[in-house]
């Protein structure tokens, strides 16, 4: 099995839905806001779930603290919508709803990488040439984004190039050390990760605008840690 094709079969099996439902999806459902708030309580509600897998709360912490104080400099959740003005500036005819694109990319783009399997899964991909995580995610993945599209957020079609380049840097690290992702380290991802679920969920809500694309290297920092 070729290194990766998990990741592949991801990336290209979320810009593949997302490119059938805004060709068969004629009639979106109306109000896009209010059509996430049932998205934003499940967000919420997995966020909470995943938090509490965190084996050391102080490593929970301390990676969100540092992740955030890193992206926030680097100004990354900034970088990330104006990536989604470009893809819309570049393949989108209507140029009308650019808004409700860059939000649905962005949302979209941060729920796909910010759980464990995102990490995970390319590691076992490559080490014990294992899919079956990054298929479950796939199936998750695409249910999302036909969500997204049914209800107006265009953008989400593209969240398959956030994958293909999020997934795609764990597939090489993983070639490059050869190793495999301990429970332990696995589990410290997941802490995190539902931290910034939670904040997706809150944004999804509406009750208060969080910059959880800042907070993304928070991911990074367990796995640092430990290698």
């Amino acid at each position: 099995m070729i290194p990766g094709i998990g990741t592949l079969i991801n990336s290209f099996s979320v810009i593949g839905i997302g490119i059938l439902g805004r060709l068969f999806i004629k009639k979106e459902i109306k109000n896009f806001e209010n059509n996430l708030l049932p998205l934003g309580l499940l967000v919420l509600t997995l966020g909470i779930r995943e938090s509490l897998k965190s084996p050391d709360f102080i490593l929970t912490l301390f990676a969100v603290l540092v992740g955030s104080v890193i992206g926030t400099y680097l100004k990354i959740e900034e970088k990330i919508e104006r990536f989604g003005e470009y893809l819309h500036n570049r393949f989108e005819k209507n140029k009308n709803g650019k808004g409700e694109f860059i939000e649905s990319y962005l949302t979209a783009s941060l729920i796909v990488v910010t759980g464990p399997l995102a990490i995970v899964g390319p590691f076992l991909d490559v080490v014990d040439k294992n899919i079956e995580l990054l298929l479950i995610k796939t199936a998750l993945d695409c249910f999302l984004v036909l969500f997204l599209i049914s209800s107006g957020g265009r953008g989400a079609a593209y969240s398959g190039i956030s994958i293909l380049i999020y997934q795609g840097f764990f597939t090489l690290l993983a070639l490059g050390f050869g190793g495999s992702v301990s429970t332990g380290v696995s589990d410290a991802v997941a802490g995190v990760g539902g931290v910034l679920l939670v904040g997706v969920g809150v944004n999804l809500l509406g009750i208060k605008k969080i910059p959880v694309g800042n907070y993304i290297l928070s991911l990074f920092i367990p796995f640092l840690i430990a290698f």
